[in-house]
């Protein structure tokens, strides 16, 4: 996948969105018609036609981990930034003071 900025986050989703879909969609297409034509030929229905679905549904399973695999690949976790920390401890304070007020019957809301 090309690098793009991260302001291009809803982007990236529509192209995961649509490789999932395409590793999916044809190996369960194609194990469903493949499955029907030896049932139909060999006479085993619906033996084959099963197998070839669980085949079909291992192969998409392995699709979309080596999907995701390259993304995340791709886009490595940021570090926390210390100024996000400290949002993050203001915003719990915050919270903490309205809880307390809530209990103690202060409650302006």
């Amino acid at each position: 996948m090309p690098e793009r900025p991260p302001s291009s986050f809803g982007g990236d989703l529509l192209v995961i969105g649509f490789q999932i879909a395409v590793v999916v969609g044809i190996p369960l297409l194609a194990a469903a018609w493949i499955g029907d034509s030896l049932d139909r030929n060999l006479g085993t229905t619906p033996t084959l036609g099963l197998v070839s679905i669980l085949a079909g549904l291992a192969i998409a399973g392995l699709g979309t981990f080596l999907v995701l695999r390259r993304y995340l690949a791709a886009n490595p976790d940021q570090p926390v930034s210390d100024k996000a920390r400290a949002a993050g401890r203001a915003w719990d304070r915050e919270i903490q003071e309205r809880e307390s007020k809530r209990e103690a019957g202060e409650d302006d809301e």
